[in-house]
């Protein structure tokens, strides 16, 4: 038996890399229907992809019908993957829905919605899933494999830089380039109900902390904003400040001298 590959599914993040923190897993009625229609469905690095049978007769796919649809469930390997996504659409007891239903002519990107959640693979619920239509996937013209993206958006946050001197005066600022990141200084008194702020001064009463936040939220990523500059007294003291990694929520302390 011939088998040729009529479509893939890639599951794209700002944040995940490594096809080892998504696991696309397919429903187990969709299972089961693959194996009846004769599908492989075989792992890639960003998602799955699915075989068909070609006819022995005369070389061609057998059409998929209206009933031919195939959901498949986005799986987390870790709490990080929830903590970084952007849910500010979905409802409470919802999840993400892609599906190439309504998708426009040449496009990758499958359309996004919403669904009630449900599913479950090591523990960990599901984050979206993913219906492909068969009979929107024409095989008798189907030269080359259709390439389906199901795209997620990442949670913002605003950034946060606390300076920590031993220093009386500091009088530092920071600058990046193109001003693709702006920053507001924060006023620091003695009514301030900063934890962290109440934290440094309670283990370091002799330092003093300069705070400053950016203007704007900042979408979690694996690609580093660069040349965020840190000045102090007009001169460049670091070139690039190190980006908050995700498990610091926006949070850089630093401690100048």
């Amino acid at each position: 038996m011939e088998y040729r590959e009529i479509f893939n599914i890639e599951v794209m993040h700002p944040v995940l890399l490594e096809s080892k923190d998504l696991v696309l897993v397919p429903k187990n009625e969709t299972n089961k229907y693959l194996n009846n229609l004769g599908f492989v469905v075989k792992k890639t690095g960003k998602g799955v992809k699915v075989l068909a049978p070609m006819s022995q007769k005369n070389g061609d796919f057998q059409p998929l019908s209206k009933d031919d649809n195939f959901t498949f469930f986005i799986y987390p390997t870790s709490d990080v993957t929830r903590e970084v996504t952007d849910f500010s659409e979905i409802d409470e007891g919802h999840m993400i829905s892609f599906s190439n239903q309504g998708l426009p002519e040449n496009s990758q990107e499958l359309v996004s919605s919403q669904v009630v959640k449900e599913g479950i693979f090591a523990g960990y619920p599901a984050l979206g899933s993913i219906q492909i239509i068969g009979h929107k996937i024409n095989l008798t013209s189907l030269e080359q494999p259709i390439n389906f993206k199901a795209v997620f958006g990442a949670k913002s946050v605003k950034w946060k830089y606390y300076f920590v001197s031993n220093t009386e005066d500091i009088d530092v600022s920071l600058e990046s380039r193109d001003n693709q990141i702006s920053f507001n200084e924060l006023v620091v008194d003695e009514n301030t109900t900063d934890q962290i702020i109440n934290s440094i001064q309670l283990n370091f009463p002799n330092t003093q902390v300069k705070i400053f936040e950016s203007e704007d939220l900042v979408p979690y990523s694996n690609k580093p904003i660069k040349n965020i500059k840190l000045l102090q007294n007009g001169d460049v003291l670091i070139n690039h400040l190190p980006n908050p990694r995700v498990e610091q929520q926006g949070i850089q302390i630093i401690k100048i001298k």
